[in-house]
């Protein structure tokens, strides 16, 4: 999930890469925008609604150059490995894509489409559930870089490590800053929503750190790719419900 970008004239140093996860969740910042944008704002909302469908559900992938979901399909291969938390890490650095991996991609970005439909679809759905929509990418993103930090770490070594090693205590308080603003904002937009959404958050959270000590002895970049996506997907999943239910009563 983490690598030093190429910036032509600039040599990363280890300094420079424990601020760099302060910063992540501009990424998402940037995907909500564009959601929100080309569900919300004309002409881009008065497009097919498949086309904004299918849209929104390749934004994530295009702006982070599929990171994540290479993140995600190693731990899942892992996890589906059913070996030890020795053998599970080996597996990740392993750069074949196993069967489950591919099979757990399908069914997750089916999942995500279903969600993201039923969203766009929805006849409650305004420029305030969009903007919903968009903080959570701005969340995911939030928290996969607290538990990366917070959390124990599988392994002393790779980009992970390097990325959290240093500068631990500005860069959760910056972090924290940027969730509790993403947070707020979005009870402000939705009360009901943003607190539903909130213990959605928080129990995946809570899952993400229970199942990675299980299976892995502490957390790693690949699983930190694996938390993002499944937390981003659940989220609209729950989202997706919660206009459901509002729309029949």
């Amino acid at each position: 999930m983490f690598s030093k970008i190429p910036v032509p004239g600039f040599t990363w140093k280890e300094e420079d890469m424990s601020h760099a996860l302060s910063f992540f969740p501009v990424i998402g910042v940037i995907i909500g925008a564009l959601i929100v944008v080309l569900n919300a704002i004309k002409p881009f909302s008065e497009l097919h609604a498949a086309v904004r469908i299918i849209l929104t559900l390749v934004i994530p992938m295009i702006i982070s150059g599929g990171i994540h979901d290479d993140g995600f399909m190693d731990t899942e291969d892992a996890l589906h490995s059913y070996e030890s938390a020795e053998k599970k890490l080996e597996i990740l650095k392993d750069p074949h894509t196993g069967a489950f991996a591919v099979i757990s991609l399908i069914k997750w970005m089916l999942i995500r489409a279903a969600a993201i439909s039923a969203v766009i679809l929805c006849p409650l759905s305004d420029t305030k559930v969009f903007m919903i929509l968009g903080l959570i990418f701005v969340v995911s993103r939030c928290l996969s870089g607290l538990t990366s930090v917070l959390f124990v770490k599988a392994k002393k070594e790779g980009m992970l490590y390097s990325f959290t090693k240093d500068n631990e205590k500005a860069t959760v308080m910056i972090l924290a800053a940027e969730l509790a603003a993403a947070l707020f904002f979005m009870m402000y937009l939705n009360l009901i929503c943003g607190i539903i959404l909130i213990m959605v958050f928080a129990g995946f959270t809570g899952y993400y750190r229970y199942k990675t000590y299980k299976e892995f002895g502490g957390v790693t970049g690949d699983t930190a790719g694996w938390f993002l996506m499944i937390c981003e997907i659940l989220s609209t999943f729950a989202l997706a419900v919660m206009l459901c239910l509002l729309s029949v009563f």
